[in-house]
């Protein structure tokens, strides 16, 4: 079978070509269900709510008092986020500041927690697949995805780019994956 990527949607079909575009729709539907299945809350699981994912959003205010070197790379990540969510929320909270700044602290909040659920949730796919510990950290459009294995071989890095792949919009060349030193 020799289809060209225009052969596929232009012209009128033939069959391989109609094959062509019904296993591309299936493996669609494949991934985006792999993907929901990924995240979907499962039953009993503590972070899940019967509502709205920001009904219940609580802002800690205590960061970590431990010395930066003691901390673990996820307690670093998750101070941090802790940090900037508490700082944003004062933003919107605050009714001396222009409607529009408060707007777009809200809109950088809601872009902050989906992010981190996306961080939180590729951690689990990665977990589930066998690479425990892991940390995934997302910034521009990049990813990087660091586990505690101290070499990781050629399947290994196929299956955590085809994960991060399939959960996420990132392109594959801004995918990084980072072997050993990770402390869980």
């Amino acid at each position: 079978m020799n289809l060209k990527k225009k052969d596929l949607f232009s012209g009128k079909p033939d069959h391989e070509t109609r094959n062509a575009r019904v296993r591309l729709c299936i493996l669609t539907l494949l991934l985006t269900a792999a993907a929901l299945l990924a995240f979907w809350p499962k039953a009993g699981d503590s972070h899940s709510t019967s509502g709205s994912q920001f009904e219940e959003t609580t802002v800690p205010t205590a960061v970590p008092t431990l010395p930066p070197e003691s901390l673990t790379a996820r307690q670093t990540r998750e101070a941090a986020y802790e940090k900037d969510l508490a700082k944003l929320q004062a933003l919107c909270d605050d009714e001396t500041l222009q409607e529009e700044t408060r707007q777009q602290a809200a809109r950088q909040m809601t872009r902050m927690i989906q992010q981190h659920q996306l961080e939180l949730g590729l951690e689990e796919a990665l977990t589930n697949a066998g690479f425990a510990p892991c940390l995934v950290l997302m910034q521009n459009d990049a990813l990087t995805v660091a586990v505690s294995a101290s070499e990781v071989t050629a399947a290994q890095s196929a299956v955590i780019l085809s994960i991060c792949l399939a959960h996420t919009e990132v392109a594959a060349e801004n995918i990084r994956i980072m072997p050993g030193g990770l402390q869980g």
